[in-house]
């Protein structure tokens, strides 16, 4: 019978880590592919500028004199032989400056798209790409010498593009399948074997199968973007040859055509992808936008994809030849980019796959500690750590689930503040309220609990939370979206809340630290991977995509709650009002605020710092950074830095409190490191970063630097604070609990003032960078009065013991 149900639980080892380790691989294809497509279809598109030039240059040379466009002759043979050459074009068309077809070759039911604000890049400035449902088009202007007659459009139908990606992709959903398959089977295998090792080597051996499906990934998307480049490289050189095909067609001698070199050179600053191009003779370079290569035999160059075009006329002795080299490294960048969106979607894997893992692994032992009959005490810790397992998700997947829409929720609220003809100091409004309600249901919710149970608060503060994230996906004015955050906010509180209470009831004495973790895990955790993964999936999915996903596993998540979670009920019997403990934190508000050191530890480091948080992190820098251009997913994971930051220091400095004390100068430091790292990123806007060469490059690692610094100063000062108040002469006389939990309620005001307070100095000074590096000298101020105020605490007496 054991032995049965040993190879029951192995069996379901395997089809667990099966499940968690393919819904990884999933995602890692699904960002894969979207990226895939993406970039493949912008190497479309510029291939489809680079053949639109063709006709648009020999149009506007009949225009330049001030010819009507409909007398021009030749459109359907060179628009044909472009038709004929390259399959993927669907239609050919001219329209006059009123948008009525004037030529058309391919597809005639094709209309000319509408323009988008939507699309990311542009193949050039002097070309629109648009794009619908079923289409792809490059369209560009027909001018004559004083101003734009028409337009010409070159249209790609999106099924191409997406059929090639999916066949390349194919292959990879059984490589995923085998790896899972793989994974869990020798988890199933060696588990028994490898238990109590100190090595984590079911996280290894997780981390291996993700990098093994990301080397296939990385392999499938040089090969898919190679094809695309290489399309470029073809287009390019054929829209060149063509150019000068009428030119060479004369029979003069290249040397004695002036102005040859320049339509190089312009040729090249139009498209700047361009390495080199050419122009030989018998093999001879005769032109070459680097002109030291004139007069030397045209070598192909392994860094470069080259394609070459034969002009000959067909009456000339002599082979001339139009070259264009397209350098790898434009692929390379490309699958760089790429590996950098696979790494933050490891880390956030990581913490998703990890959490469930433990799940998994607590679950099983409690099962096995059942099926050994063991004594009563045993039976009830097993199912405390089981208890603990199904709830441990909860918070962080909620957590998550806030977070997947924090890369672009200030530009969506700043759209429609502006939408509605509001001024810009209504775009933290929305934030304000989410931060204020989620502090006002603190202390009704832990009422509730203490009285009755804190499993409905878990529930109904997802379905809240869920709630307010699907009002984002009606037609949204400005009180919609207040009262949608404001419902987030409070389930978002109801939640906290629960959670909390449910393992302070559920764990067992020697497991109440570890109970606590689950919300410091929970929150870490969910932001890094949340921040990661939503924006990524958003430049795929669009903003209402990203609501739907989240609302949905809100939803999910309740249900989860309600099925899996086992009910409890609160072991205080006495039916308190709601107004005493509402009394009891006024009355240890009232002498907290008279204390000195309570109130300057909060004004000068507790507020600032969630003030920072909120305002900075979450709410002015995506707003910064879209306003810079930078993709979303890079603010996604510049912001990913921060909580990164936090985490890495939270761990060693808790430890060093513990070992050497001093908070104060710990939390001097902390907001001292975090005030300079904000005073890096206003530099961001300074003159010399900003015009140096490579300034984007520049800026980048300056606002990356920055970001991590103010992350690393603030796990300086997360949990050291909490314990210098406990620590302090107050708590000796209020006792712990009343003086940590008067703190936490506290400080939520830094977190409603730090929207409002940016808000309004973006209003006043304008959106710049420059804006957060005062913040930052603020902070570094306060931090010095900080210490300089700082006196030595007496002996004290009387200390609560904690309960």
């Amino acid at each position: 019978m054991a032995t049965q149900k040993k190879k029951l639980h192995r069996i379901s080892d395997a089809f667990t880590m099966f499940i968690v380790s393919g819904l990884s691989l999933l995602l890692l294809m699904y960002v894969a592919f979207g990226e895939g497509q993406r970039t493949y279809q912008q190497f479309h598109l510029e291939k489809l500028v680079a053949q639109g030039r063709v006709i648009q240059s020999a149009i506007n040379n009949f225009l330049r004199p001030g010819l009507p466009l409909r007398q021009y002759v030749g459109f359907t043979t060179r628009a044909g032989t472009i038709l004929s050459s390259d399959p993927s074009i669907a239609s050919i068309v001219v329209y006059d400056a009123a948008g009525a077809e004037v030529f058309a070759v391919g597809e005639s039911a094709i209309p000319l798209l509408p323009e988008s604000d939507s699309i990311s890049s542009q193949a050039s400035g002097t070309a629109d790409t648009r794009m619908s449902d079923q289409f792809v088009q490059a369209v560009l202007p027909l001018r004559n010498r004083y101003e734009i007659v028409g337009q010409l459009a070159v249209t790609m139908p999106r099924a191409l593009v997406a059929d090639r990606v999916q066949k390349n992709f194919e292959p990879l959903l059984v490589v995923a399948g085998v790896l899972s398959a793989a994974f869990g089977i020798a988890v199933a295998a060696f588990r028994p074997a490898l238990r109590g090792r100190r090595m984590p080597w079911l996280q290894v051996g997780y981390g291996l199968t993700f990098l093994l499906m990301a080397c296939f990934v990385i392999l499938t998307l040089i090969n898919l973007y190679s094809e695309g480049a290489q399309a470029k490289t073809k287009a390019l050189a054929d829209s060149l040859g063509q150019r000068l095909t009428d030119i060479v067609g004369f029979n003069l001698n290249i040397e004695e055509i002036r102005g040859l070199d320049k339509i190089f050179g312009d040729y090249r600053k139009l498209n700047p992808d361009i390495s080199a191009a050419g122009l030989t003779v018998n093999g001879v370079v005769s032109i070459h936008t680097d002109r030291s290569k004139v007069g030397r035999p045209w070598v192909n160059d392994k860094r470069d994809y080259q394609y070459t075009v034969d002009i000959t006329p067909s009456d000339s002795i002599r082979r001339i030849e139009v070259a264009v080299a397209l350098p790898v490294n434009i692929v390379l960048r490309q699958i760089v980019r790429s590996v950098k969106n696979f790494a933050a979607l490891f880390v956030a894997s990581a913490f998703i796959a990890g959490l469930f893992l433990q799940m998994a692994g607590s679950v099983q032992r409690y099962h096995e500690g059942m099926d050994f009959d063991d004594e009563e005490e045993d039976v009830e810790r097993y199912k405390g750590e089981a208890a603990l397992s199904f709830v441990k998700p909860l918070f962080f997947v909620a957590v998550f689930v806030e977070h997947l829409m924090y890369s672009f929720l200030p530009q969506f609220v700043h759209d429609v503040v502006g939408q509605w003809g509001l001024s810009s100091g209504y775009v933290s409004a929305p934030f304000m309220a989410y931060y204020l309600f989620f502090a006002l249901a603190l202390v009704p919710a832990g009422h509730y609990a203490q009285q009755f149970s804190p499993r409905p608060l878990i529930y109904g503060g997802l379905i809240l939370a869920a709630a307010g994230i699907a009002l984002l996906l009606m037609p949204v004015d400005f009180f919609v979206l207040v009262l949608a955050r404001s419902l987030a906010g409070i389930g978002q509180g109801m939640l906290f809340i629960g959670v909390q209470s449910y393992i302070l009831m559920t764990a067992s004495p020697d497991r109440k630290t570890q109970g606590a973790s689950i919300i410091v895990f929970g929150f870490q955790g969910g932001m890094i991977s949340g921040m990661a993964i939503g924006s990524l999936l958003v430049t795929y999915l669009g903003s209402d995509g990203v609501f739907t996903l989240a609302a949905g596993v809100a939803f999910g998540l309740a249900l989860y709650t309600l099925v899996l979670v086992p009910a409890i009920q609160s072991k205080d019997s006495s039916n308190l009002r709601l107004g005493i403990p509402l009394k009891q934190l006024g009355l240890s508000m009232l002498q907290v605020i008279r204390n000195l050191d309570f109130v300057k530890t909060m004004l000068l480091i507790g507020i600032p710092a969630k003030a920072v948080l909120t305002g900075v992190v979450i709410f002015a820098l995506p707003l910064l950074l879209a306003k810079k251009s930078f993709p979303q997913e890079d603010i996604g994971q510049i912001i990913m830095v921060y909580a990164a930051g936090v985490i890495l220091a939270s761990g060693y400095v808790s430890r060093l409190v513990d070992r050497v004390g001093q908070t104060h100068s710990v939390l001097f430091w902390g907001a001292a490191i975090s005030g300079i790292g904000l005073m890096l990123v206003g530099m961001i806007d300074w003159t010399p970063i900003a015009m140096a060469p490579n300034s984007s490059t520049l800026v980048t690692i300056v606002l990356i630097t920055g970001i991590a610094i103010v992350g690393i100063a603030h796990g300086f000062i997360n949990a050291p604070v909490v314990t210098h108040i406990a620590e302090s002469e107050l708590a000796g006389r209020i006792g712990e609990s009343a003086a940590t939990a008067t703190y936490r309620f506290l400080e939520r005001v830094g977190h409603i003032a730090g929207p409002i307070v940016v808000g309004q100095l973006f209003l006043w000074y304008g959106q710049e960078a420059e804006i957060l590096g005062w913040i930052g000298a603020y902070i570094f101020v306060a931090g010095l009065i900080f210490i300089m105020l700082y006196t030595r605490p007496r002996a004290q007496t009387t200390r609560e013991t904690p309960s």
